[in-house]
């Protein structure tokens, strides 16, 4: 199961300055920093607060944390591909890599569940509050409660990593049945191998918490990319360990998370403290149960699922994960740069009375996120099969192995706008410090998939495209009924230009995949299919073509919301 884990052509005078407004008034935060694991799932943000090092008015510092931002998640996601394309080679789609993407699977699922939920929803928001008090008095006491949240989290931690050992064989083979013997033989090790990046990502964790509190953006993005980078590394320098060097990999990938990110809290008095009765301690474990409560469902389907994905075929994990690694690029790249443009200027106008701000900037950040992913989506479509052969074929990936990814990343595709714009509208409801009613729809969302896999899987037999649709239906299920409580909250959305604007987009974006097709379609006539440079070659051309059709038919359509951004971007860059 993947992820999971948005402007018409108003003019200036209905919507005045509220494209500009995502940006000028943002007070960034790095809200999406963690990896998403299989499911993606957004977690709460409570209102912010002004942090101790925000950039003045007027310098460009929002801008350029927004452009450091964004050019780790870039790098993070280009390296997970790498990554992924490292694992195909090595292991196709059969076989040993099945092993390895199970014991991923249980380090992401039992990660997003103890740890990753808390950073936004928990740990970010009150220290930034302590991290706002400047006094000598108030930075000690900062630093005092880093240290107990590292000292605790390290025990805890550590716990949890003696029981989860003593459960990794029957958790391994409940996830692994179905398939050949030697990927039940090899499982068990991977998965014991991999869970000491628990502790590493817990700890680190921490540290990105806190340098979010410190608004210390630098040391989290490079950190990231580093990860990924590093199980790059480690897989080909020592690949006659064969899927052993991926795990490795990982695990030491998860310990440069905290070497990168040390020199950022290099003026940190380090030292334990067991003071688990302070006011901010309890305060954070109270704002994380709810999600808590909502990740506990969630990881008991994964698990789930992770099994069921098992019966589906031999070689059907690793064609889903390849799919996935396709689908997590295009989101992460379109979402997440909105998100932490969008989220606090939403929490803050959420503490208005008159609501006719927020709702006007959530509509804008709407319009832009269709304008953006729904040509993102059919454009991944349209050149699916030469970016599959680029990135994934090679080693022991076939041609076999590329149309099943292929079939997946079909399943996939309606999923990603809906799950796109579903993270819009969860943060609209966390902005307002709404916690309880994203928990419950995932809860109906989750078993509407548990539902559909089960019939798929043993009632209809309808395999691996079973558990991909099911996974979609659960991205739209749940963005829809998220959309109609906003609508219900409001009385209707009418009048801000959203459903004008996923018409225009929509048919701008098939014109898009039209030509992005015949244009890759044309270099593959002229070049074929075998060899690296010609499958760039084809998805530059396809991603020119189809991207120049779209801006053309943006202009034919007046869909003016690009136009916009683009210049309150000049605007702030070019103010001097």
């Amino acid at each position: 199961m993947s992820a999971s884990n948005n402007f018409d052509s108003a003019t200036p005078d209905t919507e005045t300055g509220s494209t500009e407004l995502l940006f000028e008034e943002s007070s960034l935060r790095l809200d999406d920093t963690v990896e998403p694991g299989l499911n993606g799932v957004p977690v709460a943000v409570a209102e912010p607060v002004a942090p101790a090092e925000t950039p003045a008015k007027g310098s460009g510092g929002i801008i350029r944390a927004a452009m450091l931002i964004s050019l780790g998640n870039i790098l993070t996601r280009i390296f997970g591909v790498g990554r992924e394309a490292v694992l195909s080679g090595i292991a196709g789609t059969v076989g040993v890599g099945t092993a390895f993407a199970i014991a991923d699977n249980v380090l992401s699922i039992f990660f997003d569940l103890l740890v990753s939920g808390a950073i936004s929803s928990a740990l970010v928001p009150v220290l930034s509050r302590y991290a706002s008090k400047e006094t000598p008095e108030g930075r000690k006491e900062f630093w005092h409660i880093v240290n107990t949240l590292l000292t605790l989290g390290l025990i805890f931690l550590v716990g949890v990593l003696f029981i989860l050992q003593a459960i990794a064989d029957p958790l391994s083979s409940f996830m692994t049945d179905g398939q050949p013997d030697e990927v039940r033989s090899i499982a068990p090790g991977l998965v014991r191998i991999i869970l000491f990046g628990i502790v590493f990502l817990g700890v680190s964790s921490i540290m990105m918490a806190t340098l979010q509190a410190l608004q210390r953006f630098t040391w989290s993005a490079l950190s990231l990319a580093a990860r990924n980078a590093s199980v790059i590394v480690i897989a080909l320098v020592f690949s006659q360990w064969g899927i052993w060097s991926m795990v490795i990999g990982v695990v030491i990938g998860t310990f440069m998370l905290v070497v990168l990110q040390a020199p950022g809290l290099r003026d940190m008095p380090f030292r334990f403290s067991f003071d688990w009765k302070h006011p901010a301690v309890r305060e954070i474990l109270k704002l994380y149960r709810p999600i808590f409560l909502g990740l506990l469902i969630t990881s008991s389907v994964l698990i789930i699922d992770r099994s069921l994905a098992s019966l589906s075929g031999d070689n059907s994990i690793l064609a889903m994960r390849y799919a996935t690694t396709l689908q997590q690029f295009t989101l992460g790249l379109v979402g997440s740069a909105l998100s932490i443009a969008i989220l606090p200027t939403l929490s803050r106008q959420a503490a208005s009375k008159d609501l006719g701000d927020y709702i006007r900037t959530l509509m804008n950040g709407l319009k832009l996120l269709l304008v953006l992913i729904i040509p993102a989506t059919l454009g991944l479509l349209a050149i699916g099969l030469p970016t599959i052969r680029l990135i994934f074929e090679q080693g022991k990936f076939t041609e076999a192995d590329r149309w099943l990814t292929f079939f997946a990343l079909l399943g996939y595709l309606p999923g990603i706008p809906a799950a796109a714009i579903d993270q819009m509208l969860i943060f609209s409801f966390y902005a307002r410090k709404n916690t309880l009613t994203p928990v419950l729809v995932g809860v109906v969302s989750n078993l509407t998939y548990l539902v559909v896999a089960l019939l798929s899987i043993q009632v209809i037999h309808t395999g691996m495209m079973g558990l991909v649709i099911a996974n979609s239906l659960q991205q739209v299920v749940h963005m829809s009924i998220m959309f109609w409580l906003l609508r219900r909250q409001f009385g209707g959305l009418g009048g801000h230009g959203l459903y004008r604007t996923l018409l225009n987009a929509t048919l701008a974006s098939v014109f898009l995949m039209v030509c992005a097709y015949f244009g890759a379609g044309l270099v593959t006539l002229a070049l074929g299919e075998s060899g690296k440079i010609v499958n760039l070659i084809t998805v530059v051309v396809g991603i020119g073509a189809g991207g120049l059709a779209y801006l053309f038919a943006l202009r034919v359509l007046r869909v003016n919301e690009m136009n916009q951004v683009w210049q309150a971007v000049a605007r702030k860059v070019f103010k001097r």
